[in-house]
């Protein structure tokens, strides 16, 4: 009508639509978000993993071209120390390193209380920051650790026919590039540095995981960065209750001292020449205990 001022506005419709589409785009942009960041992520889990691979290096060279031992025997006991505390020096951290003694066995002082400090290159990003107490202590985390050897009962769960093998530990155990006890020189790999895992992920515990669910317990075999128990996986596999050893699933099926990751569809590994490679959880079982062994002759082909 003549002189009635015009509104000025949005109806409550188009305040809707407009609502509406919103939405709509967000719910198109979050998967986006999330799957850069989880790319993001994994590169850093990469990049944690290449820095320890210049340190194994960068220690072989200083000791006589050999990879160390992924723990340590002394008077008798297996499990006085893992390989990590060597590392220390080599990702620039000699100012922890310094503070360790070599004398006394890991969950001791001072060890404990360094054993207590928490890296981020031990740490891989994907894997939850929140984490349950196991102990009488809180340990640094340690999502990596050393492929220390395929078992046999690997071997006879995936009918996989190449046991027993040339490097095999007491007729139980073929050796990976980082054994147990005793330092692995280089030429030792005979399976070429190429083919041959030194380290893996294994994240998340002490919480015990299951295909990507927080069980609410925690793992049995040790965790944080300096104990032997945590940092050395010997492939097993698991079954199909995902606690027995010696089964058909050995990725991302559980975390307690089996390869495990919070990336989607496979692991994080560092190969003995110092490349990191990103195996899927579809790998066959050969060719995964081939990548594990260091002289079994059993190469791996394309993976």
């Amino acid at each position: 009508m003549p002189g009635r001022p015009r509104r000025v506005g949005f109806t409550l419709i188009e305040l809707l639509v407009v609502i509406a589409i919103i939405a709509i785009l967000i719910g198109l942009l979050l998967p986006a978000v999330q799957k850069v960041r989880e790319a993001a992520a994994r590169m850093s889990c990469q990049n944690n993993l290449k820095q320890f691979g210049l340190a194994i290096h960068n220690y072989a060279l200083t000791n006589d071209n050999k990879f160390p031992a992924t723990r340590v025997t002394v008077s008798g006991d297996s499990k006085f120390r893992a390989w990590t505390p060597l590392a220390l020096p080599y990702v620039e951290q000699d100012n922890v390193a310094k503070l360790w003694n070599f004398n006394v066995k890991w969950n001791v002082d001072p060890n404990l209380t360094t054993a207590q400090t928490s890296f981020k290159l031990f740490k891989c990003p994907s894997a939850p920051d929140s984490r349950r107490q196991a102990g009488s202590v809180p340990l640094g985390p340690g999502d990596y650790g050393t492929m220390n050897a395929v078992r046999r009962r690997f071997y006879t769960a995936n009918s996989v026919p190449n046991f027993p093998v040339p490097g095999s530990a007491a007729g139980d155990e073929a050796n990976g590039a980082m054994a147990k006890v005793t330092d692995t020189p280089i030429l030792a790999v005979t399976d070429g540095t190429s083919n041959t895992i030194l380290l893996a992920e294994d994240a998340g515990r002490p919480n015990l995981f299951q295909k990507g669910k927080d069980t609410g317990s925690n793992t049995a075999d040790g965790w944080g960065w300096a104990d032997p128990d945590a940092v050395g996986i010997s492939l097993d596999g698991v079954q199909a209750d995902l606690v027995t050893t010696g089964g058909t699933c050995f990725i991302n099926c559980t975390n307690d001292s089996e390869v495990y990751s919070f990336h989607s569809g496979g692991v994080n590994v560092l190969v003995a020449d110092g490349s990191v490679r990103f195996i899927t959880q579809n790998v066959t079982a050969a060719t995964f205990a081939a990548l594990v062994t260091a002289s079994a002759g059993d190469l791996p082909g394309d993976f």
